[in-house]
């Protein structure tokens, strides 16, 4: 066959990629001569399928750390996130009364700036007597839950080819029948667009494959929804050994966070990592409708960190507890030294009462940091989750005060060093490539530690407004905290004399350079892009003092 034959010569072929099983040589040199070629187009993983997972990937050879293993330029479709407040159904700008103008063919409100959206504007018109008219803004309005699924419907007519590849993946449609809501929205869109002609069991399964297969994309000012095709089949581990990032023109690439085996199934993570146990679980359940038995749900100590642990309330104990397994429901905790039962009743009351005390404490504020921390010290294990969100908030706070690190106590800057040391050594635990966070404080004290580096300010001109709008979706939190600790160190730097601060810029150096590969892949457009500029930037400028010391 022509296929068989080497694509070097068109001789007769005796290998083939071991990789993607594609391509032919007739010798390993040829093979060896192609590869920087093939590299570029071989696919590194191969198309399982099992009762339990369904259709997954695996390696098909051992892949690099920051290696693309896929890369989907163009989503099969897009819409609103759920419960959405009125936005421009073409750039996603949060509407009011006074920027809403309503589409001449349809009445869908857009923004001043755009004057045509998507599939939704001829289903509407060809299937209504009359326009949509939007009226009341600023809180979710029931009629946009029908927004991504007649743009899905639409793709019938318009592009037949992506509605084939849309509707062939998993809706979990059996799983979704206990929710009214499928039912309601597809009662809606019948009634509202005359829609005789689709069938209720259309709509749910639609629903379904945009609830378990939808990507949040921060790119626009509010975000929106996203389904990809090749990233829809990956599948889901809490410490997953691949890391997501989106490309300005809205694309999704899947780039190994950790050094893949051949054999290795090829994972993402679908929920908040630095979410408990039970409660990445019960998001994983109610929303993709699977329950998560992945090593990390497996390990109650969670990989030895104790981040879901509480402390032992005997007297003479200095134990945690943790139930045997997070698996089933209703597991009392036991404590490993003195081995006492707390039942699972009472630590969901005590975990509950944390809850709202944090939901409730004052933002932004270093003291109510700190006395958190300190109020729940005889109750809650270090690494526990509730003290780990505040402990990020803590270590991004340190410095923000007017004129930032320069003017902080010293035993306040090392403070700082020491939480990022220990946030860093954690997350490398539980998430260790490119991990997504939703924190409990926004990400705007950024804005200000973009113009500390070192010994010198390295101005990096960003309007202020592209940074307020960092309170969205996931944002990689550990690359983050490795810029804070590199800023810390650069100033700690600026305190020392001779070679103290050759060591603090050296360590300084590391963490930026570890922190600036987290975050590279970073769309510009995005907070963590600009950063990540911005460390470039930091990186030279401390390249150029440690040559100067050498010099020295």
């Amino acid at each position: 066959m022509e296929s068989q034959t080497c694509v070097i010569c068109g001789g007769h072929s005796v290998h083939k990629c071991s990789a993607c099983e594609n391509v032919y040589y007739c010798s390993k040199k040829h093979q060896k001569e192609d590869w920087k070629k093939h590299s570029k187009i071989c696919k590194s993983f191969k198309l399982a399928e099992n009762p339990s997972l369904g259709r997954h990937y695996i390696a098909t050879r051992n892949i690099k750390v920051g290696e693309i293993i896929l890369r989907d330029d163009q989503p099969l479709i897009t819409g609103l996130m759920y419960n959405t407040v009125p936005v421009c159904l073409q750039c996603y700008t949060v509407l009011n009364q006074e920027i809403a103008i309503p589409c001449e063919k349809c009445g869908w409100p857009l923004c001043q700036n755009c004057n045509e959206h998507g599939l939704e504007c001829k289903f509407s018109s060809s299937r209504r007597d009359s326009k949509i008219s939007i009226t009341e803004f600023g809180y979710p309005h029931p009629s946009y839950q029908c927004i991504n699924v007649i743009r899905a419907l639409s793709l019938k007519d318009t592009n037949p080819e992506s509605y084939k590849k849309l509707i062939s993946l998993e809706s979990h449609c059996n799983e979704m029948n206990n929710s009214k809501e499928p039912l309601n929205i597809a009662h809606f869109i019948k009634r509202f667009f005359k829609a005789d002609d689709i069938s209720e069991e259309e709509i749910a399964t639609i629903i379904g494959i945009l609830q378990v297969n939808g990507h949040e994309v921060p790119l626009t000012d509010s975000p929106y929804v996203a389904v990809y095709e090749m990233a829809s089949l990956i599948e889901h581990n809490c410490r997953a050994n691949c890391s997501k990032s989106f490309t300005d023109m809205g694309g999704l690439i899947i780039r190994a966070a950790l050094p893949i085996t051949k054999g290795d199934h090829i994972s993402i993570c679908y929920t908040d990592p630095l979410w408990g146990t039970a409660n990445r679980r019960h998001h994983l359940l109610k929303t993709k409708f699977f329950e998560c038995i992945c090593n990390r749900c497996q390990d109650p100590t969670e990989f030895q960190t104790m981040f879901n642990a509480l402390k032992c309330n005997n007297i003479n104990c200095s134990g945690y507890i943790l139930p045997k397994t997070f698996l089933e429901q209703e597991q009392d905790y036991i404590c490993k030294i003195c081995e006492s039962v707390v039942s699972c009743t009472e630590i969901e009351k005590v975990l509950e009462d944390i809850g709202i005390d944090l939901s409730n404490m004052k933002k932004n504020d270093i003291v109510a940091c700190k006395e958190f921390l300190d109020r729940y010290k005889n109750d809650l294990h270090p690494n526990h989750y509730y003290n780990i969100d505040v402990t990020i908030a803590l270590a991004q706070l340190i410095g923000q005060q007017t004129g930032g690190l320069a003017v902080i106590e010293e035993n306040l800057l090392i403070e700082k060093i020491k939480l990022c040391k220990k946030l860093d050594t954690l997350l490398k635990l539980l998430v260790p490539g490119e991990e997504f966070s939703k924190t409990l404080f926004v990400l705007n004290r950024f804005l200000r530690r973009l113009n500390e580096v070192g010994r010198q300010s390295i101005v990096l001109p960003i309007s202020q407004h592209a940074w307020l709008s960092v309170n969205r979706a996931e944002n990689r939190i550990r690359g983050l905290i490795l810029f804070e600790l590199h800023a810390a160190l650069a100033e700690l730097s600026r305190r020392y004399k001779n070679e103290e601060t050759m060591i603090s810029l050296l360590e300084s150096k590391k963490y930026l350079i570890d922190g600036y590969q987290l975050l590279k892949y970073e769309p510009k457009i995005l907070p963590e892009g600009k950063i990540a500029q911005h460390a470039e930037k930091n990186l030279e400028e401390i390249t150029k003092l440690l040559k100067q010391f050498h010099m020295k």
